[in-house]
């Protein structure tokens, strides 16, 4: 009997064993659950994050390009519109080269009235001293000197 009572508390002592054991299994199982609840937890605010960081990269991209394009057509616009009064100051000092060389001849043209006048007058004393009308012809100059005289001092 004794031998029964001992293989009775052998079997009650494996037996409580087993339903500790059982129970820190149950604990771990549990504990795993709440572990793997808090790592969905922890991937899902991971992932919102990453979004989020992504996102705002993405914004921030588009700004640059933005903001960089806009500069760029901004240079284009500048460099056009040098590249314009490049054009206007070019146009400028020719038309400033051609009315100096109008002034130029402005200021020799009283000389050559006057000296034009002087040979009309010496031409019409001599005529009427000589009675000659061919003389005139001889002192007056003709279109094509004139023309000539005119292209010579452009």
């Amino acid at each position: 009997m004794q031998d029964i009572e001992t293989e009775t508390q052998k079997l009650r002592d494996t037996l409580e064993e087993y339903s500790k054991e059982f129970a820190e299994v149950k604990n771990e199982e549990v504990t795993i659950k709440a572990l793997t609840e808090t790592i969905n937890e922890y991937e899902q605010t991971l992932s919102s994050k990453a979004e989020s960081l992504a996102l705002g990269k993405e914004q921030k991209l588009q700004n640059d390009f933005t903001e960089k394009e806009r500069k760029l057509m901004y240079d284009a616009e500048s460099t056009a519109k040098v590249n314009d009064v490049e054009v206007i100051r070019t146009d400028l000092e020719r038309a400033n080269q051609q009315a100096e060389v109008v002034q130029r001849e402005s200021e020799t043209l009283p000389e050559q009235l006057s000296s034009a006048n002087k040979s009309l007058q010496l031409a019409t004393q001599i005529q009427k001293a000589s009675g000659v009308e061919p003389a005139i012809e001889v002192l007056t100059p003709s279109s094509q000197e004139v023309e000539l005289q005119q292209n010579t001092v452009r």
